[in-house]
């Protein structure tokens, strides 16, 4: 998207820490916009595109750029007979909602949605090689989902929960964010949805 002069481009670096699985329930992190909106003062703030980056800076495999293995599962792992899946879901709200199963592009108050996905089949126990293996990306960004920006008084939350995403237990990703967004005024009009929506979270 073009930035225009006024527009402002805001970073922030969040953390996450799988369990043993691979596994994170639904968590939150919160983008602060404190210094760009306020509700009485009718201040707020456009947001006009979210962008994800997913990184592991200790990943062993990638230790030079700190790149995240999407894979998710070990492709050299040669035990396992089954189908495995792993799935990482990451999306811009101001709404908390309980779990991310429920979230989709039709969930009111959220920006954007990106999903990861993997697919290894199962193992070739005679070769030790997987049978197929299949990565999958889905981006919902803000311009899809909002062309005309969408306004904000409160601070962001960026929702993330991860299902099988590594064999290895506790590792620790971190995800840059970046928004870009432009100030606005909000109307009485505005300011009265965003209470109603509030009160109905």
């Amino acid at each position: 998207m073009t930035k225009n002069a006024t527009d402002l481009i805001l970073r922030d670096r969040l953390q996450f820490t799988l369990d043993a699985l691979g596994d994170q329930a639904t968590v939150y992190g919160r983008f602060d916009l404190s210094d760009y909106t306020s509700a009485l003062e009718r201040k707020g703030l456009s947001i006009k595109e979210v962008q994800f980056m997913v990184r592991n800076p200790v990943n062993p495999s990638l230790n030079n750029t700190g790149m995240w293995d999407q894979s998710g599962y070990d492709s050299e792992d040669g035990n396992a007979t089954v189908s495995l899946n792993s799935g990482l879901k990451i999306y811009a709200t101001t709404r908390a909602y309980e779990d991310a199963d429920t979230v989709g592009i039709a969930s009111p108050d959220v920006l954007c949605i990106e999903e990861w996905q993997s697919y290894v089949g199962p193992y070739d126990l005679a070769t030790g090689f997987p049978g197929n293996f299949t990565l999958i990306h889905n981006k919902y960004g803000t311009t899809d989902l909002h062309p005309d920006g969408f306004p904000v008084v409160t601070d962001l939350l960026i929702g993330v929960a991860a299902d099988n995403l590594k064999t290895s237990a506790d590792t620790t990703l971190e995800l840059d964010v970046m928004l870009i967004a432009s100030p606005i005024t909000i109307t009485q009009k505005q300011l009265t949805e965003m209470l109603v929506q509030g009160q109905d979270q």
